[in-house]
């Protein structure tokens, strides 16, 4: 057994800011930023190419891409010479630039997340990116290109993950050999692990769809480039072979292939999104870690300290499967960053009971699944009420228009149809609607298209405020809200009832004064 090579840079320990030093990343990165700017500058070069074609001559018309890639390769490099960061017992620094030096600093203490990121570049090379997160809107750290076991030490450092004790490393290494790791990481307690018949439930959110919508744009932008639009000649034959197939069987066909294409990119995106992804803490209690990615794997930790509460988000579709997706609600983390949802995401899409059965585990209580307590009659009106007024609206500008254009049954069947989606509509909030209180946690839960229940910590109350608009005055009903510094910031209890809504208050307001 031979021994480890040495670190390329300084470990990330923790000396005192008088002998901390500035390190440069690694330098297998001058094999990486090369080859990622070179793909990145390839529509760039590929315009010197048309130009150099169009103002010199036809035997040096390569030379203007070669001159422009040796540009982009000098530029990347040159990077790497003036990228350098230093750890303090107190900071990460970082700083960057040639002509205008930046510095950027996230305070240790403050650090709510550390996302470990590996793209296929890196892992061949033993590398990995570290995104340092410390919240509150500002800027991460994030050092791209350290090696993958100084990246893990790195990350458990920060987040206070303490090294192994003399009497197991003694237990490691029996022999007393100095050939041993310098940091042991614990072995996690696994909370969930994705399972790929769970990647059914892919197409019945909203990202397959964006994922088609951008395929889609891509491929009628091609097209149009590269000149193979039907002309104007051949639409007349085309438009005689549509009628010939019928409105009603072209609306299909479009249907259908729509559906397969949504399906597949949902599916395919899920697959290479959430390869292997496990949930797991530290032996300890202290830490969550999560870890996906097929060809980009990532690992993100989370303190336990820092979270707040969970999320369980039951859009329609998934609901209707029994599936819902889970987020963590961590302090510092706003709802809207970026990289949140995928820093937060504790459970993509799958069955109800495992989403259910994972939160318990992470809160160490039964609680997401707590029944919760509906609201009234006053609030399940205010439901159907808003759902129904504009449908109603709706309904009127149909009918009418039938009757302008003599189509009844064409403006019968425009005023029933959102009448009756706007009644499901209404009847589906009602039933979501409704909250509940234990001695740690306010379960609320609202919504219908995009339901939501959120589970909040009430340690973390930051302010409770009781908000009446002038229909709820005239209602007698109010809205609690529950002000955290994480995750949406506020958590709502919607339209109770006023003394159900102040006796409410008081209580959050005073579980909040004895922290």
């Amino acid at each position: 057994m031979t021994d480890e090579p040495p670190a390329r840079s300084q470990a990330p320990v923790e000396p005192t800011p008088a002998d901390a030093q500035w390190h440069r990343l690694d330098p297998r990165m001058l094999l990486i930023h090369p080859v990622r700017e070179i793909v990145q500058a390839v529509p760039w070069l590929f315009g010197v190419l048309i130009a150099g074609s169009s103002f010199g001559d036809g035997e040096r018309q390569w030379l203007w891409p070669l001159v422009g890639a040796g540009a982009v390769i000098g530029f990347s490099v040159l990077r790497w010479f003036t990228t350098t960061y230093r750890f303090t017992s107190e900071q990460v620094q970082l700083r960057t630039g040639l002509v205008r030096r930046n510095t950027l600093a996230a305070a240790t203490e403050k650090v709510r997340a550390v996302d470990v990121t590996a793209p296929l570049l890196h892992r061949l090379l033993g590398l990995a990116a570290v995104e340092i997160g410390t919240g509150a809107g500002e800027k991460a750290v994030k050092l791209d290109g350290l090696g993958a076991a100084e990246a893990a030490r790195l990350r458990a450092d920060l987040l206070h993950r303490s090294a192994p004790t003399e009497t197991a490393a003694a237990q490691a290494n029996p022999d007393g050999r100095d050939d041993q790791p310098e940091y042991v990481a614990a072995v996690d307690d696994v909370l969930y692990r994705f399972e790929r018949k769970w990647l059914r439930y892919a197409p019945l959110g909203f990202a397959g769809l964006a994922t088609a919508g951008v395929v889609f744009g891509f491929t009628v932008q091609a097209v149009d480039q590269l000149g193979l639009r039907p002309s104007r000649a051949d639409l007349p034959g085309a438009l005689n072979r549509v009628e010939g197939l019928g409105v009603l069987f072209l609306i299909a066909l479009v249907g259908v292939v729509a559906i397969v294409a949504v399906s597949f990119f949902s599916v395919a995106g899920a697959a290479l999104t959430y390869y292997g992804f496990t949930l797991g803490r530290d032996r300890a209690g202290r830490t969550l870690h999560l870890r996906h990615g097929l060809v980009t794997t990532r690992s993100i930790s989370l303190e336990v300290r820092r979270l707040r509460g969970l999320e369980v988000r039951r859009p329609l579709l998934l609901r209707a499967a029994g599936a819902a997706r889970l987020n963590a609600i961590v302090t510092g983390v706003q709802r809207g960053e970026p990289s949140t949802a995928a820093s937060t995401l504790l459970a993509p899409s799958s069955p109800l009971p495992v989403v259910t059965r994972t939160g318990d585990a992470v809160l160490r209580t039964a609680v997401v699944d707590l029944p919760v307590q509906p609201h009234g009659a006053t609030a399940t009106r205010r439901r159907y009420t808003r759902a129904v007024a504009p449908a109603a609206v709706l309904a009127a500008v149909g009918l009418a228009l039938g009757l302008w254009l003599d189509l009844l049954l064409s403006g019968v069947v425009l005023a029933v149809v959102p009448l009756v989606g706007a009644v499901l509509l209404g009847r589906s909030r009602a039933r979501m609607l409704g909250h509940a209180v234990t001695p740690d946690y306010l379960v609320t839960q609202s919504g219908s298209l995009a339901a939501q229940r959120s589970i909040v910590a009430l340690d973390g109350t930051a302010a409770v405020t009781v908000r009446r608009s002038f229909f709820q005055r005239r209602a007698g009903i109010a809205t609690v809200e529950l002000a955290l510094g994480a995750g949406a910031q506020g958590y709502t209890v919607i339209d109770l009832l006023d003394p159900q809504a102040e006796a409410l208050a008081g209580h959050l307001l005073e579980r909040a004064l004895r922290r």
